[in-house]
């Protein structure tokens, strides 16, 4: 069993206090960090602040761009073999899930986490895909606000549950609702906070005094629901 920090969103700066916590997990002074923005679609600037963000923080990044340049798979494996972190960057989790399945690069990832190879990382969908499925908006229904909330299924599965990132977020409270089509446990994480995971260890972290994360399950047709206790950094 391998390392999961699963982030449920914010910004690269306000999340600073977790990405250091999660960087300490490798045990690295100046660690290999793997950036995957396929949900963000290889976005230049978006790369950019990510690399800038971590570096400051001493890592050595590396980018795999999956939808922008073309790689052999001795190419992808090497970046993955050399990483100690990899972090999976936020956006759209059905597209990118999509990417990484024509690659082969949802099965490396899953014999990196068999493997403890690196720490596994990543905020908001790139926390979801950590998870069996996920409450969504990656369905764009047109309109510039018009976004439809769905799941997100067959994602890696590492953690069997499903998961809402940015759950602070209008709209994310519906996945009270709809988690009972699944008939598993939920998690609810708002932005600024990480369930990590180190082997049958789970604990939460946020990087906000007020930032919170919830424990859903449905017994007998009604809603149990949880507020966890988080460490706070």
């Amino acid at each position: 069993m391998g390392r999961i920090v699963a982030i449920g969103g914010g910004s690269f700066k306000s999340t600073e206090l977790i990405n250091r916590y999660a960087l300490d997990l490798t045990k690295k002074e100046n660690p290999n960090v793997l950036f995957i923005p396929t949900a963000h679609r290889d976005d230049n600037k978006y790369i950019a602040e990510f690399t800038e963000a971590f570096e400051a923080l001493g890592a050595k990044v590396s980018t795999l761009t999956l939808i922008k340049k073309e790689y052999t798979e001795a190419q992808i494996d090497s970046l993955l073999d050399s990483a100690d972190f990899i972090y999976v960057g936020g956006g759209n989790a059905v597209y990118m899930m999509n990417v990484w399945k024509k690659s082969g690069l949802d099965v490396k990832l899953k014999n990196v986490y068999k493997s403890d190879g690196a720490v596994l990382a990543g905020n908001g969908s790139g926390a979801l895909c950590w998870f069996c499925c996920g409450y969504s908006n990656s369905h764009y229904n047109g309109g510039e606000t018009d976004w439809q909330y769905i799941w997100a299924d067959n994602m890696l599965d590492f953690h069997h549950t499903a998961v809402c990132p940015h759950y602070n977020d209008d709209g994310r409270a519906n996945f009270d609702i709809r988690l009972m089509e699944k008939e598993i446990p939920g998690y609810g994480l708002e932005d600024n906070v990480a369930l990590i995971q180190i082997g049958e260890h789970t604990e939460f972290v946020a990087s906000h005094p007020k930032a919170r994360a919830f424990y859903l399950i449905y017994l007998n047709g009604e809603l149990v629901k949880k507020e966890i206790n988080l460490i706070y950094l």
